[in-house]
């Protein structure tokens, strides 16, 4: 795994999706593998942002018009059961629902929707479930981001995500299921900039 700072630059930045787009360009050998990185805004502006990504390869360091490579390195975690670690996480909490217009799916069955949880006591139910059997939060703070619109030029729709931002502490349970975790990301909207675990000691 690699831990990588990179910096978008022009109207990508505007758009979470494109923002996802764009970081494509930092693995141009497989253009057609599927995503394999995780990202978060971590500083934005109206001209740039500056992205956080973890991948499973090695970015490329070549500069284009709109994401320049900061900086790269090999990511190996090294945890230890019982290990208490502060944590942030980027995240799209939500469950599902049947459909309100009861509109039927191909298999003649009610659609399911995916609705984003309100409730701080939700939010705080969800991620302990998310990292159930692998870590203990210890203390978490919860805050709601502002939602990201999104456009997917492709299909010709719009969208929003609602993303939350959980940071605080967590004790280890489970070593390898929290490395496995922390590589394959936490919750939907990952081509959103969600789903990130980033640990550091306390």
């Amino acid at each position: 795994m690699y831990l990588s700072k990179a910096l978008i630059n022009g109207t990508a930045c505007r758009n979470p999706y494109e923002i996802h787009r764009v970081l494509w360009k930092l693995f141009p050998e497989d253009a057609d593998a599927e995503r394999d990185f995780l990202f978060r805004v971590e500083r934005s502006g109206q001209q740039s942002v500056e992205v956080l990504m973890l991948s499973r390869r090695e970015p490329a360091t070549a500069v284009t018009r709109d994401v320049r490579l900061m900086g790269s390195k090999p990511y190996i975690p090294s945890l230890q059961q019982d290990q208490r670690l502060r944590f942030m996480l980027v995240a799209n909490p939500v469950k599902t629902i049947n459909d309100e217009s009861a509109r039927l799916n191909s298999a003649n069955e009610i659609k399911k929707c995916r609705v984003p949880l309100i409730r701080e006591e939700d939010l705080r139910a969800w991620l302990k479930r998310k990292l159930e059997g692998v870590a203990v939060i210890e203390a978490v703070e919860v805050e709601k981001r502002p939602a990201m619109n999104f456009r997917k030029a492709r299909e010709k729709r719009v969208g929003k995500v609602q993303a939350v931002s959980f940071h605080g502490v967590l004790s280890v349970t489970d070593p390898v299921g929290l490395i496995s975790l922390i590589n394959t990301g936490i919750g939907p909207a990952k081509a959103f900039g969600c789903g990130l675990l980033s640990l550091a000691r306390t």
